[in-house]
């Protein structure tokens, strides 16, 4: 799995939002590589919100599930929001099944993202 931030000036659209796209399947260690680089991102940063692209995601265990809602929940208690774009095929089976987009907020693209957070900073 490889896990891309995208810059400010590209597909950022705020300096509290942090835009991540995941390419590749998110299991086993990468969930774990996943999780400690984006809470070192929490921790620095401090963003608001989070979006996930997940377009290049084929699919996800309970790993990637649990490192995903680990992110959201502490989102979560600051008042902000993870948002997860582009989930496809089995990746957004697993996410409708285990129940998790009745957490988070599960969109088509970064442009809906966007939308979805209001333009929230």
């Amino acid at each position: 799995m490889k896990l891309t931030r995208a810059k400010k000036d590209e597909e950022a659209f705020s300096a509290k939002v942090l835009v991540y796209r995941v390419d590749g399947a998110l299991d086993g260690l990468e969930a774990t590589n996943f999780l400690s680089s984006v809470t070192s991102d929490m921790d620095a940063e401090e963003p608001n919100h989070i979006v996930l692209v997940c377009d290049d995601m084929p699919y996800l265990t309970s790993s990637g599930l649990r490192s995903i809602m680990t992110i959201g929940k502490r989102l979560m208690g600051k008042g902000g929001r993870l948002v997860l774009a582009g989930l496809c095929g089995l990746a957004e089976q697993i996410v409708a099944t285990s129940g998790f987009s009745t957490i988070f907020p599960v969109v088509a693209d970064l442009s809906e993202a966007r939308r979805t957070l209001g333009g929230q900073p």
